[in-house]
């Protein structure tokens, strides 16, 4: 289970993430490349690791959904 301040900044650093990589990524490659930037950021333990990898497993779409409605918010012109 991931504690309220681990998921916190997990879905902060999502908010954060640039669309292109996140759209160009299948989900097993888009899931090693999060978890390494969230390794890059916070100190994590092997069991914090294994849990935000079935969570980000499990939020792929979630994850995709919210990039791209980022991308097109921010850019209403961009198709």
């Amino acid at each position: 289970m991931l504690s309220p301040s681990l998921l916190h900044d997990l879905w902060q650093l999502i908010e954060e993430l640039p669309s292109h990589p996140v759209m160009q990524l299948n989900d097993s490659r888009l899931i090693s490349w999060l978890l390494a930037r969230v390794e890059r950021r916070l100190i994590l333990k092997a069991e914090d690791i294994s849990n935000i990898e079935k969570y980000l497993g499990s939020h792929v779409l979630l994850i995709r959904e919210m990039t791209e409605s980022r991308q097109y918010h921010c850019c209403p012109l961009a198709m």
